[in-house]
């Protein structure tokens, strides 16, 4: 994800470290803050169990993808442990509104924060996207899947997971058939309203063709 390759590019400018799924933090606010802890790193090594060991007002990179509207009280208490003006919190969340409750306070200043709007990519860019994952020379595809290239690509509405996912499962793949079968199973997902039942669904577009072994 964008919040994995921020955490990864940032990682070595911070003492302690942490990237966490919203979905491994729950129960009360100690559940939480154990969870939290098992993943925290001190410069690339691990924590020792709890975070007793973590020393508080240190630089901490914290980020927090695909939060709920639980997680932000939880944010608000973990930011007040460490030096909120040199720390980073990155949450991400499909919600807006939590996004905007998310305004991080140290104990002694106000410290900015903002929203970013992920959109998604355009026609061009999923196409890049798409091919290099698709083919190994992605300059160069066979002339008679250029046409199904540009309506896969479209199928998947510009979002990145869905663009690697289907470049992989027709890498080196040069029958035309499969290519077409492909696009009418996308487009038969692409009929299901609701935006995130839309994705599983056009992922499993890939899923279901997986051979057993």
């Amino acid at each position: 994800t964008l919040a994995k390759l921020l955490f990864n590019d940032s990682c070595a400018e911070f003492d302690y470290t942490c990237f966490i799924p919203g979905s491994n933090l729950k129960g009360d606010y100690e559940e939480m803050r154990r969870s939290m802890y098992s993943s925290t790193h001190h410069h690339g090594r691990k924590v020792e169990q709890g975070g007793e060991r973590v020393k508080l007002r240190s630089r901490f990179l914290l980020v927090l993808d695909d939060i709920e509207d639980a997680h932000v009280d939880f944010l608000f208490d973990i930011s007040s442990d460490f030096d909120c003006g040199n720390s980073r919190y990155i949450v991400t969340s499909r919600n807006k509104e939590i996004l905007d409750k998310c305004i991080v306070t140290s104990r002694h200043e106000d410290v900015g924060a903002r929203v970013f709007l992920v959109d998604c990519l355009s026609h061009k860019n999923s196409k890049e996207l798409f091919m290099t994952h698709a083919f190994s020379h992605p300059t160069n595809p066979s002339p008679s899947l250029w046409t199904w290239i540009n309506q896969i690509v479209a199928k998947c509405e510009g979002l990145p997971l869905t663009l690697v996912v289907m470049g992989s499962y027709l890498k080196s793949e040069n029958d035309g058939s499969i290519w077409e079968e492909c696009f009418h199973a996308l487009d038969k997902a692409g009929n299901v309203v609701n935006f995130e039942e839309r994705l599983w669904s056009k992922l499993q577009v890939s899923y279901d063709r997986l051979n057993p072994k």
